[in-house]
């Protein structure tokens, strides 16, 4: 491969270590030198070879999530292999080979194959703005899905605005204008993350062989009906009724929600949900302390909010033949925030994982447990606010609660948290 930065780029196994008991899992760790370097837009790729006898299997580095990246004194990484069944570490040896690639290797992005089930990760490019002309197309609103990472705070130096982060001392929630339901709060996560760049799009929605339940149908100018949120959802046709603590039941073939589907598809058994309440809102703010997720502009709602002022009729939900009173938009049709996640605020409420009530979020202790588990099976909360018909319920920390009725305006977005 061609030097990515000045010197011979080189990569070396440092060691490679099987789990137990004895599975085809493998932690490896490797050091790369003189690796991609994305600020000057040369990205690389890794590839593994694991040797067993005169048997050679390639494991390509994407599939992990594999960084690249590595200076003149040498970066290491650790990543986990999933060796061909029979190997074990003790009787293999484990090399690695650098490429040159037009996409970022890393585990920044996620992205799911929703015909085949494939997950594969992507790296960000050598700036935010350009990961996200990468993602807001078609392709990404139709059969495949992205999720962002948020990385764990001890690795919060990997995000666009670290340094921002930093003198914050933790990812932020909540708001000092809601303090009886939703105060401020710094997140030091133990755990890395991922949650969808876009709500859930009528075209995903159906991908996974479901009726398209959705209310706003109809054709606008300059608007793909396809690429709007799916909404008209209950909680329970996401979470079939499943109390928040209790993760999905596995399903064994196409059947059940659309997140039972995703986790068969994907051969990931219940790793994709909801998100928490939490969750969704540190991802929302993405180091936001501001009133909005952008700033403390009022004004500046339209620039990042589809809702009833900016976009629909004066009708509340309708539907008509010419489209004027829709009040949803295709996804990414407006400004992301600081991670590159859409529409955090307006086109649909967002269901979250969590049991209904607005217990203050800033009391609960840990962001990927459900805050709120009480109350009746159907009444769920909708976490922030990302629907409205004034201004004023964008407010960032604004906080919802609802039964479990199907509405026009009631969609969602996955999440996937990394279990060790």
């Amino acid at each position: 491969m061609a030097a990515a930065n000045a010197g011979e780029p080189s990569i070396t196994v440092n060691s490679a270590a099987q789990r137990w008991p004895w599975n085809n899992k493998i932690d490896v760790t490797y050091t790369v030198t003189n690796g991609q370097d994305r600020a000057a837009g040369l990205y690389c790729g890794v590839e593994f070879t694991i040797t067993d006898g005169g048997r050679s299997h390639v494991l390509h580095g994407y599939t992990v999530g594999a960084s690249a990246e590595g200076d003149a004194d040498g970066t290491t990484h650790s990543v986990v292999l999933t060796a061909p069944s029979g190997i074990r570490s003790a009787n293999c040896t484990i090399s690695a080979t650098l490429f040159t690639t037009n996409v970022p290797s890393g585990n920044d992005y996620m992205i799911v194959n929703l015909a085949s089930g494939e997950i594969y990760y992507e790296g960000l490019m050598d700036t935010q703005d350009a990961s996200n002309a990468r993602y807001n197309v078609a392709e990404y609103k139709e059969g495949k899905m992205v999720l962002r990472k948020v990385p764990k705070w001890a690795d919060h130096g990997d995000l666009p605005n670290a340094d921002a982060l930093t003198a914050l001392g933790g990812y932020p929630t909540g708001h000092a204008d809601y303090s009886t339901n939703n105060s401020r709060k710094y997140w030091q996560t133990a755990k890395d993350y991922y949650i969808g760049i876009f709500t859930v799009t009528q075209k995903q929605y159906t991908n996974l062989g479901l009726s398209n339940p959705s209310q706003m149908t109809k054709a606008k100018t300059g608007d793909v009906v396809a690429h709007r949120p799916v909404e008209r959802l209950k909680w329970a046709d996401l979470r079939s009724s499943i109390a928040p603590a209790t993760v999905l039941p596995v399903v064994t073939s196409l059947s059940g929600t659309f997140l039972q589907r995703l986790n068969y598809r994907t051969g990931n058994l219940h790793a994709f949900d909801l998100p928490t309440e939490a969750m969704f809102e540190l991802a929302a703010r993405a180091g936001a302390t501001t009133v909005y997720t952008w700033s403390d502009d009022k004004e500046k709602v339209p620039d990042y909010c589809i809702c009833a002022s900016n976009y629909g009729g004066t009708t509340q939900g309708s539907s008509k033949a010419d489209g004027k009173g829709d009040y949803t938009c295709a996804v990414g049709s407006k400004l992301p925030n600081n991670w590159g996640i859409y529409d955090t605020a307006g086109n649909v409420f967002e269901w979250c994982r969590d049991g209904a009530g607005l217990a203050n979020l800033g009391n609960a202790t840990d962001p990927f447990v459900p805050h709120n588990t009480t109350g009746n099976k159907v009444g769920r909360s909708w976490g922030i606010a990302t629907s409205a018909y004034t201004d004023e319920s964008f407010r960032a920390s604004k906080r919802w609660s609802g039964g479990d009725g199907a509405g026009w305006n009631r969609g969602f977005r996955v999440s996937y948290v990394v279990e060790d």
